[in-house]
């Protein structure tokens, strides 16, 4: 796994930030502890679309390692770096993640409070029904309704 992991962080060298990003991706569908570090290393990357990548990937992997960096990036000037970040959070299912995410139900950007409430949602946890609540009657119709799917899944879970 080690080979396919270097070879992989390594595809398209510095210049090929669109390569790199679908090595993140790669990396997240085959998961693992190798494959994790390298989508941690990967959130550093200077290119912001191979950030997101390894984000997103993150989740998909379901890397607990990668949770202290992707709370990091809950404060991030990039809106969507920070969606992903959301979106990483609630797949990877830790409830730990609750109180980082709550603060970004008041997000100015409506994409960011809409992953907020799918990641609320996901994580099903009950310290996030108040939020919910108040996403449910949010301006944005995405947004609001983000927020009633989460509830009802919460109901019925």
């Amino acid at each position: 796994m080690s080979e396919l992991t270097d070879g992989l962080t390594r595809l398209g060298g510095e210049g090929d930030e669109e390569a790199r990003a679908d090595a993140a991706e790669v990396l997240g569908e085959i998961g693992g502890a190798e494959a994790v570090t390298a989508l941690v290393s990967a959130l550093s990357d200077p290119a912001a679309v191979v950030r997101v990548s390894a984000a997103l990937a993150l989740g998909e992997a379901h890397g607990h390692a990668g949770i202290e960096a992707l709370t990091a990036l809950l404060s991030a000037p990039e809106v969507g770096l920070r969606g992903a970040a959301v979106i990483a959070l609630g797949q990877i299912g830790s409830r730990l993640s609750v109180t980082d995410l709550l603060p970004l139900a008041s997000d100015a950007e409506p994409s960011v409070r809409g992953a907020v409430a799918w990641s609320l949602g996901a994580l099903g946890d009950v310290r996030a029904w108040p939020a919910l609540e108040r996403l449910a009657g949010d301006a944005d119709p995405d947004v609001a309704e983000a927020a009633r799917e989460a509830l009802a899944r919460m109901e019925a879970e």
